[in-house]
C-alpha cells in the first residue's frame, strides 16, 4: 500500500510538473508571437491625423511633417484650398513612409521628410499637379537623386502650364538671385536693394528661375 500510495503521488507530481512546464511553454510562445505582431505593426506616429495646408500634415502620435524641398500657397493665396484637399485625398488616414535628409525637424519643431505613401512619392506629385513649387535650403543637396525628381516634376508642371504655372503674373524686365542661394527676386525687391555688383546674376524671365530650381522670394512674390 505505502509503494502504491508513492507510485501515485510521484505520477501526480509528473503530471503537475508537466502541466505547469506546458503552460510556460504556451505563455512564452503567445508573447512571442506577440511581439513578432508588433513588429510588424506600422508606427502609429507615422499614419496621417490630419492635413494641416498643402505641404503639411499632423501624424496621429502628435508630430508635424513639414514635406522637404517643397513649398504651397499660403491661406488666401491662389491655388490654398486645392493644394490642401489634394494632399488630404492622397495622405488621410494612410500609413506614411518618411524619408529623412540632414536635418529631422526645423526650427518649430516639426520633422522635415520627404513622405511616401506605398510606393507615391508625394512631395513630387504636387509639384507635378501644379500645387507647389520646389523650395530648397542651404542644406538640400540640389544634385540629390530625390532633388532631381523634384526639379523635373515642376518642370513638367511648367511646360503644361499646369496649376500655380497658368496663372498670369506681372512681368519684370529681369530677374536677380544672389550668388548661392535659391530665391530669385524682382529688381526692386527690398531682400536684395544691398547686394553688390558681382554678388549676383540676372535670370531674363520667371521661368527660367523656376526651371533652373530657383523658387520665388516670399516679400516681392516674382
Amino acid at each position: 500500500m505505502v509503494r502504491s500510495y508513492k507510485t501515485r503521488s510521484s505520477r501526480r507530481k509528473v503530471i503537475n510538473w508537466t502541466v505547469v512546464i506546458l503552460l510556460v511553454v504556451i505563455i512564452l510562445a503567445f508573447r512571442l508571437v506577440e511581439e513578432i505582431g508588433r513588429d510588424k505593426t506600422p508606427d502609429e506616429r507615422f499614419i496621417v491625423k490630419r492635413v494641416i495646408d498643402g505641404d503639411t500634415v499632423e501624424l496621429l502620435g502628435g508630430d508635424r511633417l513639414r514635406l522637404l524641398a517643397i513649398d504651397t500657397p499660403e491661406k488666401n493665396e491662389p491655388f490654398y484650398d486645392r493644394a490642401r484637399l489634394f494632399l488630404e485625398s492622397l495622405v488621410l488616414g494612410k500609413t506614411a513612409r518618411i524619408e529623412y535628409s540632414e536635418r529631422r525637424r526645423d526650427r518649430y519643431g516639426r520633422l522635415l521628410g520627404y513622405l511616401y505613401i506605398d510606393s507615391l512619392f508625394v512631395n513630387k506629385v504636387i509639384l507635378e499637379n501644379g500645387l507647389g513649387y520646389l523650395y530648397l535650403f542651404d542644406d538640400n543637396d540640389p544634385n540629390s537623386p530625390l532633388v532631381q525628381q523634384l526639379l523635373a516634376a515642376q518642370r513638367r508642371a511648367l511646360e503644361n502650364k499646369t496649376g500655380l504655372w497658368s496663372l498670369q503674373r506681372e512681368a519684370e524686365n529681369y530677374y536677380i538671385a544672389a550668388n548661392g542661394s535659391f530665391r530669385f527676386h524682382r529688381p526692386g525687391c527690398r531682400s536684395v536693394k544691398n547686394i553688390k555688383p558681382g554678388n549676383y546674376r540676372r535670370l531674363k524671365t520667371r521661368e527660367e528661375a523656376l526651371y533652373e530650381g530657383l523658387s520665388p522670394c516670399r516679400n516681392c512674390k516674382p
